[in-house]
């Protein structure tokens, strides 16, 4: 039942209309994915398709539940609505600068899981510049990052992560146990000197710039330490909590506002009456059903994660992969992201609240990183992951490894062995996109013995393989075994199919290779095409940086193939509410909601037209980073 009535400050008070809502369907970071059942075709609920009650149909309406329900009301500073990566970082940094923190987490301390393979993009902190990473211009990173994104992404957002991106890592490690800090590990680092061509020669292709700045860590083992340290200073976690919807209060209030005055033709600033709204807790369910109210006096903070596993929220948000499997003549009902992707609660509550979804084109960290299929092994479905060299499972003078040609710049064929497009832009980002709007089938990749060179020439981009000294000597011997086994191709791990040849000259390779007739000959003559663009030093076909032109002449000679069979799903969806600079979540008058926070994947204005790395391990970085900037911030109030 609604109660409304005036606080002291004046606030026309909504109780919070509570419902019956199962915790299935407020599911938390950490939770399993979690999507409706999906639709196809043109039963598929868009953005803009809106339910009975003027809403968009995926999004459904508040749930009310009765107040009476409610057994325990729980006060703190900041209430964090996830634990995961970014609202582990929001919470232990509020409760580090002495605010009070509870943090609300679905799943269970002993099996939680923080999504991500860790792979954390920084910029110049200490423990990259001692072990000779190159200071980044915070400048240029930004240019650079706005750039790439069309200028969707807010700046000011971008800004934060290159300045406090570095001491949020090293805060980390300085805090991690010491097991983990011994095991870092610096992607494209100095020691290895990864991608050694392409620093030495200006670390620019096709005009996109990529820097060093990447680290591993075991984020796992590192998570409950930092807990217990944010626990001993005044946070709680509360385990198995499953957030149901925020608690909101509406008032009228004086707000500045550009006007027209018509009297004397004259546009100046006015304070104009507005409709506000103030968020001032969130109700939870607990393991049992019981339902608590948590107040939050400086904030309320969304980190519940992106939508990837809501089949519903990912086919009406992502309209180009939408649009691309509609154009395919796939069944829609199948589309969410794999491995990685949470239910949309929190997007849906800042919802609810009065919050949008981003505006921004709606992208994924794509390629996806785990493939399923009826018709085909999974190993020649593996776009994106580059070569997999496992040192420890080479067999002597055997090819015992995955092959997976992206991620390296060799030349790239379709499946009526003719170049489409050019093979290195934006690492494999330029190349998979082409590929997605173009016929299923195999897709071929020649390259010769000069792989080292080349390999050293690609830019880093995220699922990009550049080779460096550490890993060349495994590449030798993956290689080698291609060679060496000649007709049969290259070892496969149990369930595969042998994808991968090598032979000492082309024509031997091809009928390796089992291409014949009209096919062979194209490829033969693509490759001799190619070949000359590189003696001229110009890719007339499709613009190939100079620098990356290298022909294919010199044996053995190796090809791969893998199976475009049908485009990608992602790994994690990337928007989220439309958030201002300090990451308070908007009104649709762009007006802030007091007391509402959104970080990580619950915010939007970090990632628009597509996941493409100037630095390897971004959404982790930016959700990190800015976490750990909002629970200072708040902290701070």
């Amino acid at each position: 039942m609604e109660q409304t009535g005036m606080d002291r400050r004046g606030f026309l008070k909504v109780a919070a209309g509570f419902g019956a809502m199962t915790a299935a369907a407020a599911a938390l970071p950490g939770c399993a994915p979690q999507g409706s059942a999906g639709k196809t075709g043109t039963e598929t609920a868009s953005a803009s398709t809106l339910s009975s009650s003027g809403g968009y149909a995926w999004l459904g309406e508040a749930p009310e539940i009765d107040e009476s329900q409610v057994t325990e009301t729980i006060t703190a500073d900041v209430v964090v609505l996830g634990g995961g990566n970014a609202g582990l970082m929001c919470a232990c940094a509020a409760a580090e600068a002495g605010a009070t923190v509870s943090v609300i987490e679905m799943q269970s301390e002993s099996t939680i899981s923080y999504y991500g393979l860790h792979d954390i993009a920084t910029l110049n902190s200490n423990y990259l510049t001692e072990h000779g990473i190159e200071p980044v211009k915070p400048s240029e990173f930004i240019a650079e990052y706005q750039r790439r994104n069309r200028n969707k992404t807010n700046p000011a957002l971008v800004r934060q992560f290159a300045n406090h991106s570095g001491e949020m890592l090293d805060w980390i490690i300085s805090n991690a146990p010491q097991e983990v800090v011994d095991a870092l590990e610096i992607e494209n680092g100095v020691e290895s000197q990864t991608a050694t061509e392409y620093f030495n020669d200006g670390a620019v292709i096709n005009g996109f710039h990529c820097w060093r700045g990447c680290t591993q860590v075991n984020f796992q083992d590192t998570a409950p330490v930092l807990i217990a340290q944010a626990e001993s200073r005044g946070a709680t976690w509360y385990w198995e909590h499953t957030a149901v919807k925020l608690l909101t209060e509406t008032a009228t209030e004086s707000l500045r506002t550009t006007v027209y005055n018509q009297n004397d033709n004259t546009v100046r600033e006015a304070d104009v009456d507005t409709d506000v709204t103030k968020v001032t807790g969130a109700i939870v369910q607990n393991a049992s059903g019981e339902y608590l109210k948590f107040v939050g006096e400086k904030g309320v903070v969304l980190a519940c994660g992106d939508y990837g596993g809501n089949n519903d929220m990912y086919v009406a948000l992502q309209d180009e992969r939408r649009w691309l499997y509609e154009a395919h003549g796939l069944d829609t009902s199948e589309m969410r992201t794999k491995m990685f992707g949470r239910d949309g609660s929190g997007i849906k509550m800042g919802m609810w609240a009065g919050g949008s979804i981003d505006p921004s084109p709606h992208c994924l960290v794509s390629p996806q990183v785990m493939f399923e299929s009826t018709d085909f092994p999974t190993n020649v479905l593996r776009w994106g992951s580059g070569f997999k060299v496992e040192a420890d499972r080479l067999p002597a003078g055997s090819g015992g490894a995955s092959q997976n040609p992206w991620g390296a710049p060799f030349v790239c064929l379709d499946n009526n062995g003719q170049r489409f497009t050019d093979e290195t832009f934006l690492g494999i980002f330029g190349v998979l996109d082409q590929v997605e709007r173009r016929k299923p089938g195999r897709y071929f990749y020649f390259f010769d013995n000069k792989w080292k060179e080349l390999m050293a020439k690609m830019p880093p981009e995220h699922f990009s393989q550049p080779i460096g000294v550490t890993d060349a000597a495994d590449f030798e011997k993956l290689f080698q075994g291609w060679v060496d086994r000649g007709v049969q191709g290259a070892e496969t791990e149990d369930g595969g199919t042998v994808c991968a040849w090598a032979a000492n000259s082309l024509d031997e390779l091809l009928e390796y290779m089992g291409l014949e007739g009209d096919m062979r000959e194209n490829v033969k003559a693509s490759i001799a095409k190619y070949n000359e663009y590189c003696a001229q030093g110009e890719d007339e076909d499709f613009g190939r940086d100079p620098k990356m032109l290298l022909d294919v002449s010199e044996p053995p000679f190796f090809g791969m193939y893998s199976v475009e069979e049908k485009p990608m799903l992602g790994t994690v969806a990337l928007n989220g509410l439309v958030i201002d600079d300090d990451q308070r979540v908007l009104d649709k008058k762009y007006n802030p909601i007091e007391g509402l926070y959104a970080t990580g994947n619950n915010s939007g204005g970090r990632f628009a037209v597509q996941y493409s790395t100037a630095i390897s391990g971004l959404t982790l970085g930016f959700a990190m980073t800015l976490g750990r900037e909002l629970g200072k911030a708040l902290a701070a109030k």
